[in-house]
Formats: C-alpha cells, structure tokens, sequence
C-alpha cells in the first residue's frame, strides 16, 4: 500500500501536465500502484483567492473515494476563514499554504492565527517549499522556496500541529527533522544516491513520508526511489502509508 502526501491537479502556465481530467488522474495514479493520495488545487495557487481554485476542485473528488481533498488557504486574505470553512465542508482533510506564492513569513500573525484553527480542528498543516527546482523555473517568475528556519520556527511554536514539509531538498529534509518534533517531510525532491537509505541514515523512517509531486514529476520516478531502497520491512511500511496513516487518524490503522 502507498497513500502519496503531494499530489496537485489544475494548469500551470509553464508546463504541460498528463491529467487533465480527476478521471485520467486517479486512473494514473492507481496504475502505479498508489492506494490514496491527498490532492489539492493548483490552480489556487495563482488565482487572486485560491477559494476559486478551491471550489473547482474539492467538490468533484467526492466521486473519487482515493483521491482525498487538501483545501489550500491564503491567510493574508480577510475571507480565510471562510476559505477554511468552506475546505472542511468539503472534507478537505488538511490544509496546504504557498508562503512564497502569497508572498507572506511564516512568522506574520495571519499564519499564527491560521495554524491555531488547525489546532484547534486536529488538522495538519501542509507547507509546499516549492513547487519546482529553482533552476528550472520560468526565467520571469523566480520564486525561492520558503525558507527551511521559518518552517522548523514555527512548528516548535505549535509541537501539537503535525507540519508536513514538501518537496524539500536532501539537505532541507535532514536539517527540518532534526530541529523539529513534529515535521515530517516527504521524499519527492530529495535526491542522492540510494536515496531512501541515505536519507534513513540521518532521520528515523517515523518523520519520513511518501510524495511523488504529480504531475510536476513522474509518479514512478518516487516510486523508484522506493523500491531501489534496501532498508527494513517496517520502515518501508512507516513511509509509505503507516505515518500518514497516523497523523491523520485514517481508517485503518492500527494504534
């Protein structure tokens, strides 16, 4: 079983994606073997109130019980709370920010005041440090990913918040872990030789999550990274749908 942390559906200008239907998606994803995985909107990510985003997508995986809705907020805007409001009714099962989108510190009081809703509601939060490598990106929209220090800052300010750090680099992901009790990162953009098992030898498997980054990358190519891996039945089964599985109380899951 594989339930992926880091999947996107929606258009981006600088780049042509395989799935353009939910359909053509969850089919995609089943055929590489991927159980579940936790979907949010990209097109929330450039529109003026990711609600528009939002509300294009959530509501249409209802019809697809594999592909589970992430709800993604923008706090600098005054109608977050109903944004957040309206993800839940959609039974959104986390909820994604884009601080270097939106253009907003980790450190500023709309997050602060965000991360306290999530809280209060048990729901993690999910913080994209980006969405593609720096050097590959649109000459004309350089966007640096969010700094790895406001990410670990604010988790130890709110350790009962699982914090759910995507698509950080190989050195990212060690030094995020190591600083933080609650950070978990997923294993899309780390990259080395053997990756898992590298990645194994400095931070244990129980913060380590399985994320692929469809449609940005290919799905199988995460995939590889895991079954190239040598490492322990247990902390196969921790990555790939064990932690998730307890961090957001799936079905399932034994205690």
């Amino acid at each position: 079983m594989m339930i992926d942390v880091n999947v996107c559906f929606g258009h981006w200008p600088f780049q042509k994606f395989p799935y353009s239907t939910l359909r053509a998606l969850d089919e995609g994803l089943k055929k590489e073997g991927i159980s579940q995985s936790l979907v949010s909107s990209l097109d929330a990510v450039l529109y003026p109130d990711p609600d528009w985003g939002n509300e294009s997508l959530l509501p249409g995986l209802s019809f697809y019980p594999n592909l589970m809705p992430v709800g993604v907020v923008n706090p600098l805007l005054s109608n977050w709370r109903e944004t957040l409001e309206r993800c839940i009714g959609w039974e959104a099962k986390a909820i994604k920010i884009f601080p270097n989108y939106h253009s907003y510190p980790l450190s500023s009081s709309v997050v602060t005041a965000l991360i306290n809703e999530l809280a209060r509601r048990k729901m993690p939060l999910l913080v994209q440090m980006r969405l593609e490598d720096e050097r590959n990106q649109y000459p004309l929209l350089k966007v640096s990913g969010v700094e790895v220090e406001e990410v670990i800052k604010l988790a130890n300010h709110f350790p009962e918040v699982p914090v759910f750090a995507l698509c950080p680099y190989f050195k990212e992901a060690i030094d995020l872990v190591k600083n933080s009790t609650n950070i978990y990162v997923d294993i899309s953009f780390v990259e080395t030789l053997n990756t898992v098992s590298a990645l194994l030898k400095e931070i244990p498997a129980t913060r380590v999550l399985f994320g692929s980054h469809t449609p940005f990358l290919y799905t199988r190519s995460a995939i590889m990274k895991i079954k190239a891996t040598e490492i322990h039945r247990k902390d196969l089964e921790a990555i790939t749908h064990r932690n998730i599985r307890r961090l957001m109380k799936l079905e399932g899951e034994k205690p």
